[in-house]
């Protein structure tokens, strides 16, 4: 009694460490023991929702966070785990599955490859890097594009929020998402997977892995999905939000069982479907169910009308080898990584309504190559560490056309200069290509003061070259008798002087300490700086918009865009606690947090030109908070949730210190999920219920926080039903947005009176079959 009224009066962290302990003095006496976790050296990630056959309790949970084998509960950073059993009871086939349920952490995304993860006010944009590294079996994606595909074969996924650049470089500024795929085990074993739903959607997948030799595995899995997509334009009859893609996975994992271990993986995939199916809201231009007199981002009544069918295609090829080799006193890794991106999509150009004047084409050909060595001491002692050292080479060839729309059709050929006697000619084309060159050494240690006292400290120092090359043709173009190139018609260089480069570095410190309440759980606290490079928009951005603007009869001093944007650097503070209760049955994550961002990168679309750019909020300061909770009752109902609080605003801009209050671009302010599963025996069978409720708060998504373009909260409901029999095969029904809620998943706010919106995928439902063996 005495203790329950102290911890009326403690802060959060406080609290849950106070509940900690009345929870363990509680086992001692009316329960059994947790079970021990195993030494950290030899834990293997492993299932979340796992129960221990001795005690029927959720077994103890193994990350690799810190790139060593650590328990979760120990471990001084938030992390959100979905194991091979929790994926499989969610029904989780691609990243929006997961990432919907983790507080302060929002996923955008249309059918044009495009997509974007935002943690805890820190966005991602088009067109510059992403804010999260993206981590498979151990190797940092250059791109998003290999993340969001279809997910199979996955052993565990991770969800790392706040600064992890220190530990996975470039990119990790707002967290890290970790993926590990099934290694091949000692035994053949695989799994087939069948569904089918409605707008004409099914997918598929399957498996096959276990030894070739003693010391040789294999694995194989691929996966195939189509949907015809929610909308349908009325003006062609064409399937807008279509898409198909095949996906195939191989590997071999060679296991001395002694102190080398060598995994090899190779994958690719290939999507095709439309391109750009987004819808125009205009002031003054009335458009289906939009009157015109004004922006209203929840107005979704206007359907599609463009007379021009659109396009996407999409192709993917990685390949890496991971090499392990254990000499006692540390373990040596290598991780080698290549892989390339082949995209294009095509579509009328805005307002995409029957008679808009121009097509607009855009083509990327990526190409990435990586290498990491690191050395990591054995994780049972007192003093761990980790010493290793990073390269990039990353190529990227844009190619960016705008054609009059002469014939309602795509041109064949988006790299292509057409000329006034072809059928589409070429109004604006600009073709830059960039090279990003990227080394950084990196070292991390931790201590145990004491037993329950530990202490981290990781530092990483990156040096990033960016290069810029117009090679945009010189010819003129008659339609403004101006050169196509728009370095060499505004900015006076020639030809071979359209090229610019800078070095962009930074240090990126971190540094926790946390202090272990028993075996049950953990407080911490943590500083952390995160980085993004700076880079280029195409030479002669900023004079071709102040240009645009003046033969408008605007003012060209308006225009913010420069031909370079500087880096951005966030800094953060954070305190949390974690805590595994009544042995084991509750856990609780908790945190708060603050982070100022310097040079914040935004989007900027300018259609008319064909312009992608990016440009820099001057400060952005994020402040929140976040908790989940996840709650097995002993009569197995189990209970889920989490909330997130976060708000971004703007502190400094200087192209327009009005702008100074505003909400953060693409910055959620709240984040909801609540659910609850449980399994009723059937017999040799089990009846799986599992119902999801998510909520989204309001958001902006421009700096300026142009009236009439923020969207409301929102609430979605996702349910399934299955009906399996232990591990060998299951059936499922599922139903994702229940309610059938319309709403723009994203909005693209341009000129002040102009908006393009992608309208999110509406109620869809199926059944699904799965078969292991």
């Amino acid at each position: 009694m005495i203790q329950r009224h102290r911890c009326m009066y403690m802060s959060l962290g406080a609290i849950i460490g106070c509940a900690i302990a009345a929870s363990a003095s509680a086992q001692t006496t009316a329960g059994p023991q947790s079970t021990p976790a195993p030494e950290a050296g030899a834990m293997q990630p492993g299932s979340a929702d796992a129960v221990s056959r001795e005690s029927n309790v959720p077994a103890d949970i193994v990350v690799t966070a810190t790139k060593r084998n650590e328990s979760l509960v120990k471990v001084p950073i938030q992390v959100s785990v979905f194991t091979e059993q929790s994926i499989k009871d969610a029904g989780i086939v691609k990243p929006s599955n997961f990432l919907a349920s983790v507080p302060n952490v929002t996923f955008i995304e249309d059918n044009a490859g495009e997509a974007y993860v935002n943690i805890r006010g820190q966005t991602a944009t088009r067109s510059s890097d992403p804010n999260v590294a993206f981590v498979i079996d151990g190797v940092t994606l250059s791109s998003v594009k290999g993340f969001n595909q279809d997910l199979f074969d996955i052993q565990q996924i991770e969800v790392l929020k706040g600064p992890q650049s220190a530990l996975y470089g470039r990119n990790a500024a707002a967290g890290a998402i970790v993926i590990t795929t099934k290694r091949p085990g000692d035994t053949l074993e695989g799994h087939i997977l069948g569904a089918g739903g409605n707008f004409n959607t099914y997918r598929g997948n399957a498996s096959l892995s276990g030894p070739l030799t003693p010391n040789l595995g294999f694995s194989v899995a691929g996966s195939y999905r189509h949907t015809d997509g929610s909308y349908t334009d009325i003006t062609t009859g064409e399937k807008v939000q279509r898409s198909k893609n095949y996906s195939l996975r191989g590997r071999l994992v060679y296991d001395n069982h002694s102190n080398l271990v060598v995994d090899l993986k190779v994958d690719g995939y290939r999507s095709v479907g439309g391109g750009s199916s987004l819808i125009t809201q205009f002031v003054g231009l009335p458009i289906g169910g939009f009157d015109g007199t004004k922006l209203d981002a929840n107005n979704t009544n206007i359907p599609f009308t463009s007379d021009v069918p659109h396009q996407f295609t999409e192709r993917f090829l990685d390949a890496s080898l991971k090499v392990e080799f254990d000499m006692g006193f540390a373990k040596l890794t290598s991780i080698s990584g290549a892989n390339s991106l082949h995209e294009y999509f095509g579509s009328q150009s805005p307002p995409y309504i029957p008679g808009t004047a121009t097509v607009q084409q855009y083509a990327y050909k990526d190409r990435n190559l990586s290498e990491e060595l690191r050395l990591t001491s054995p994780s049972d002692g007192r003093f761990r560490w980790q010493l290793g050292f990073y390269i990039l080479r990353f190529d990227r060839n844009q190619t960016s056309n705008i054609e009059l729309n002469t014939n309602l059709m795509l041109p064949k050929d988006p790299r292509k200069l057409y000329t006034p006697s072809d059928p589409n000619p070429s109004v604006a084309y600009d073709n830059p290509i960039y090279r990003t060159t990227s080394y950084a050494p990196f070292a991390s240690v931790q201590y145990d003061v004491t037993r329950q006292l530990h202490v981290s400290l990781a530092g990483r120092y990156d040096t990033e070259r960016r290069t810029i090359r117009n090679a945009t043709p010189t010819q003129i173009n008659p339609l403004t008798g101006a050169s196509y190139n728009n370095c060499v018609a505004l900015t006076g260089r020639s030809l071979d002087q359209c090229r610019d480069a800078k070095t962009f570095k930074q240090f990126e410190p971190k540094a926790s300490i946390s202090y272990d309440v028993d075996d049950l759980g953990s407080i911490y606290a943590s500083y952390g700086r995160g980085f993004k490079s700076g880079g280029f928009n195409p030479i002669g951005s900023r004079q071709t918009l102040q240009a645009a603007v003046s033969a408008a009869g605007g003012n060209p001093a308006t225009v913010f865009v420069q031909d370079q944007y500087q880096k951005e650097v966030s800094t953060t503070y954070e305190v949390g606690a974690k805590a595994k209760l009544f042995n084991r049955r509750l856990s609780i994550n908790a945190a708060a947090f603050t982070t100022d961002i310097a040079g914040a990168e935004q989007f900027q679309f300018f259609p008319s030109v064909g312009l992608q750019t990016t440009v820099s909020i001057d400060k952005v300061r994020s402040r929140g908070f976040e908790f989940d909770a996840d709650l097995l009752l002993p009569t197995g109902l189990r209970l889920f949730g989490g909330y997130g609080y976060t708000d971004a605003k703007v502190k400094a801009f200087a192209p327009n210190p009005s702008f100074v209050g505003n909400r953060a671009p693409g910055s959620f302010k709240s984040t909801l999920t609540l659910g609850a599963t449980q399994s009723f025996n059937l017999g040799e069978l089990q009846l799986v219920p599992r119902v999801e409720y998510n909520h989204y708060g309001s958001v902006w998504w421009d700096v300026d926080n142009t009236p009439g373009t923020k969207r409301n909260p929102l609430s979605l409901v996702n349910a399934r039903l299955t009906l399996k029999k232990g591990d060998k095969w299951q059936i499922s029904a599922y139903g994702d947005n229940v309610f059938n809620k319309h709403y723009y998943q994203e909005i693209v706010p341009l000129l002040g009176s102009f908006t393009v919106n992608y309208p999110a995928e509406l109620r869809t439902y199926g059944i699904e079959a799965r078969l292991d063996f």
